[in-house]
């Protein structure tokens, strides 16, 4: 037998004995619960590593890798805004570049708030939990807020729009979280 066909019969052999290894959970019971359904799903959906969830994946796992996703996506929020500052292509006015930066801080502090919802979820604390997302949704709160008293001067949507999106994406942790109960 040829060894690329042995390998391959091998690997199909395996895959079948293993077929939670690319399952993904129904993950639209657990959005069900959350205000924003559609983000939770597509958010999901969309990443790389929702594939390697098992099918029968608890919501307390399905929430760590949501946490993943956001923590994934408030670095990417905060990469934008320090590019918006640093090298835009339109010149800031002093305001805008100090709401920028008071932003950016603000997701910097979800993001560690986020870091300590998923390791005090590991111990089950949960009013600890509950005030750590408190916490890093009022980050978000007063980083929309930041930017909405300059939006009309803002060159691109697209950081105020990045920011609504993770202020939802935290809603919906937060929502997760509560139903877990």
């Amino acid at each position: 037998m040829n060894i690329n066909v042995a390998l391959s019969l091998f690997f199909f052999l395996c895959l079948s004995f293993f077929p939670s290894l690319n399952a993904t959970p129904d993950i639209a019971k657990t959005c069900n619960k959350v205000r924003h359904k559609e983000l939770c799903i597509s958010s999901f959906e969309g990443s790389h590593i929702a594939r390697f969830i098992p099918s029968n994946a608890k919501p307390k796992v399905v929430a760590s890798i949501i946490i993943k996703i956001t923590v994934s996506n408030a670095s990417d929020v905060s990469r934008n805004l320090k590019t918006a500052v640093l090298g835009g292509l339109v010149p800031l006015t002093p305001e805008v570049r100090a709401k920028y930066g008071i932003c950016d801080r603000e997701v910097a502090s979800a993001m560690k708030e986020l870091d300590k919802v998923r390791t005090t979820m590991a111990i089950s604390s949960r009013k600890s939990e509950d005030l750590d997302m408190k916490a890093a949704i009022a980050n978000t709160d007063k980083c929309e807020e930041e930017l909405k008293q300059v939006e009309a001067q803002l060159p691109d949507k697209k950081q105020f729009e990045e920011v609504v999106v993770l202020k939802q994406l935290l809603e919906n942790i937060d929502d997760i979280i509560k139903a877990m109960d």
